[in-house]
C-alpha cells in the first residue's frame, strides 16, 4: 500500500481507539459520532488487513498487530503535533494552551497555587488542569499524555519511566502536629511514647501504604490508629479540637498552623524526607511552552521555603 493512498487522519482514530479500547469513549474524546468512529475502524481494518481490535466483553482488545503499532503511531502523532502543528516559539501573554498536571493536594497547595498566581494576568489564555495521582498515571506519563507529574521519588521504581526526564522541585521533612490545647502541645517534640499513647490519625492514600506509615513500621514505632485520611491538606483540620496526633509535611503544617490551631512538633525519630520530583516525557524537553512551564514551576519551588507565603 502506498502512503498516498492511506488517510493519515485514520491514525488519530487508531491511537484513540487503542487508548480507550471502546468506540463510544473514543468518539467522545475525538468529538465524533459513534458511527463515524466505527466507519473509521472498518477502514483501518481494510487498509491494514487486520481486525486490530476484537470485542471482548465491553472492551475492544488489541490484536498483536495493533499492539505492535501502538508505539510507532503515538510517536508519529507526537512528532507531527510538536514539530509541525505547534508554533516554534511560545509567548505566555498571547498563546492559548492547556497544561495537564498530576499532583497531590499537598503539592497543589505548596506549588500549584503559587504557580497559578505567578501566571497572573500576563498568561490569561493559559490553563492548568490538575488531577490527583490515580491508577495508571505512570503509564499516562510514559505515553506522554500528561505534561508534568509531581510525585514523591520513592513512588517511582527503577525502569518505571524510561522515556521521561525529571528534576527535584520540593523537599520537606515530616513533623508531628496536635491541636494547641492537646496535652502534648507543650512537649516540644513528638516521641515514640507519644505516638503509642495517644489516638493517631494516619495518612491512608488508598492504593498503597503511605511513606509515613512505611517508615514508622521500619523503625518499629507503634501507633494507636483511630482514624485515617487520604488528604494531607485535610489532616491538620481533622485533629483540631480532638486528642488525635498526626504526622504531616512541615511546610504544610506551618502554612495552616494558625487556621487549624496547630502546634508543630519535631519528631524524636526523624523520618526520611519527602522529596517531590517533577516528571515529564523527554519528548517535551525542547518544547518552548513546556520549557516555560517548568521554569515557572522551578522558580516557585525555590521560594517556597518553610513559613514562606
Amino acid at each position: 500500500m502506498e502512503l498516498g493512498g492511506f488517510d493519515l487522519n485514520l491514525l488519530v482514530v487508531l491511537d484513540t481507539l487503542l487508548r480507550e479500547q471502546n468506540v463510544t469513549r473514543a468518539a467522545e474524546r475525538l468529538h465524533l459520532s459513534q458511527p463515524a468512529v466505527s466507519t473509521a475502524l472498518a477502514r483501518l481494518r481494510k487498509s491494514l488487513d487486520d481486525p486490530l481490535l476484537v470485542k471482548q466483553g465491553r472492551v475492544l482488545v488489541p490484536t498483536p498487530r495493533a499492539e505492535a503499532l501502538a508505539g510507532p503511531v503515538r510517536e508519529v502523532l507526537a512528532t507531527v503535533e510538536q514539530s509541525v502543528l505547534r508554533p516554534p516559539g511560545f509567548d505566555p501573554s498571547a498563546d492559548a494552551r492547556t497544561f495537564s498536571l498530576v499532583a497531590s493536594d499537598y503539592v497543589g497547595i505548596m506549588l500549584i497555587r503559587p504557580l497559578l498566581a505567578r501566571f497572573g494576568a500576563q498568561a490569561s489564555r493559559l490553563r492548568v488542569d490538575l488531577r490527583p495521582p490515580s491508577f495508571g498515571y505512570l503509564t499516562d506519563l510514559q505515553r506522554d499524555e500528561i505534561d508534568v507529574a509531581v510525585i514523591p521519588d520513592r513512588l517511582v521504581g527503577p525502569g518505571d519511566l524510561p522515556d521521561c526526564s525529571s528534576a527535584t522541585v520540593i523537599e520537606d521533612r515530616f513533623v508531628g502536629a496536635v491541636w494547641r490545647e492537646h496535652p502534648l502541645a507543650a512537649a516540644g517534640r513528638l516521641t515514640a511514647a507519644g505516638l503509642a499513647g495517644w489516638p493517631y490519625l494516619a495518612y491512608a492514600p488508598g492504593e498503597r501504604m503511605s511513606l509515613v506509615e512505611e517508615d514508622l513500621d521500619d523503625q518499629g514505632i507503634a501507633r494507636n490508629v483511630e482514624a485515617g485520611a487520604s488528604s494531607f491538606v485535610a489532616m491538620p483540620f481533622m485533629v483540631t479540637g480532638t486528642p488525635l496526633i498526626t504526622i504531616i509535611p512541615e511546610r504544610l503544617a506551618l502554612r495552616v498552623a494558625e487556621a487549624a490551631e496547630l502546634v508543630v512538633l519535631p519528631l524524636e525519630s526523624p523520618l526520611r524526607p519527602l522529596r517531590q520530583l517533577a516528571y515529564w516525557h523527554a519528548r517535551r524537553d525542547g518544547d518552548p511552552g513546556h520549557v516555560w512551564l517548568r521554569e515557572q514551576l522551578f522558580a516557585v519551588a525555590q521560594v517556597q521555603a518553610p513559613g514562606d507565603d
